[in-house]
């Protein structure tokens, strides 16, 4: 299993899951076209009110994507945060659409396989 994948030039940016301790998570490029479609997803997403799931210390812990523009998206237990200027906005995942296609982008072989 590959823990991080090289830069890609011509990636829209960069997504990852938070699972491991003591050693770099795994990452891997994303293409213009997939982070237009979890943009377009994340639009369609009702506001979150209440309070954020926190995730484990230890095991998986959420994924993110990050765009070269300086977005940041993260996403754990059907909460999707959107971190960009400063600001930051929670939204609703009920079926954890986000956080699943985000994770169906890595490549064969880059995440652990689950327990």
């Amino acid at each position: 299993m590959a823990t991080s994948r090289s830069p890609d030039p011509q990636a829209a940016g960069l997504a990852g899951a938070q699972v491991f301790s003591g050693r770099p998570d795994p990452t891997w490029p994303v293409d213009q076209a997939t982070a237009g479609s979890l943009q377009d997803l994340w639009s369609r997403l009702e506001p979150w009110e209440g309070e954020i799931p926190a995730p484990p210390p230890l095991g998986y812990r959420g994924c993110f994507l990050r765009l070269a523009d300086g977005r940041e998206w993260q996403t754990y237990g059907g909460v999707v945060t959107l971190r960009q200027a400063g600001a930051v906005e929670f939204r609703r995942d009920r079926a954890s659409a986000f956080e699943k296609q985000l994770l169906g982008t890595a490549p064969e072989g880059t995440l652990p396989d689950p327990a």
